[in-house]
């Protein structure tokens, strides 16, 4: 989908996309229109094809009805689908791995607040590379390692009824 329609100018292919991504990874978006409009009026195929990193925070600000949300996680996802070498996915798993990862191996310096930061979450995410030596693994590779260690974590966290 995302590569027979690279563009995101029309209303009913962006929210083909929106729809499609929220349902695949459950990123509970409600107002799904009012996400799609959003990326639309940004006009973003220019920096999507750049790699401008700013343009996450900037999909994920948006008013949803009467209220702002940040959907970080959907935002990182929606422009990882149009260029997985340049976006690395954001979620939950994810940034729950980076702060456990940060507190046992000192890999970066930085508070959890700032994963929500997308260009501040690349520079920690890029920090972990670098300090593991995982350089010969793209973002995608990095995508499903972190999400898949981050879910192991987060599960072996949650205590289990008796």
């Amino acid at each position: 989908m995302f590569s027979q329609w690279p563009t995101n100018r029309l209303i009913e292919e962006v929210l083909t996309k929106v729809v499609t991504l929220n349902t695949l990874y459950s990123t509970n978006i409600y107002g799904v229109y009012d996400v799609a409009r959003h990326i639309v009026e940004l006009n973003i195929d220019g920096r999507l094809t750049n790699g401008d990193q700013s343009l996450v925070d900037d999909i994920a600000n948006v008013a949803i009805g009467r209220r702002t949300r940040q959907v970080l996680s959907f935002a990182s996802k929606y422009c990882s689908w149009h260029r997985p070498e340049c976006y690395q996915i954001y979620d939950s798993f994810v940034d729950k791995l980076l702060w456990v990862y940060q507190r046992e191996f000192a890999f970066a310096t930085f508070k959890r607040v700032e994963l929500r930061t997308y260009s501040r979450f690349i520079q920690i995410v890029d920090a972990l590379v670098d300090h593991f030596g995982l350089q010969v693994f793209s973002r995608k590779d990095l995508d499903k390692f972190l999400w898949l260690e981050g879910r192991a974590i987060s599960r072996s966290s949650v205590r289990r009824p008796r």
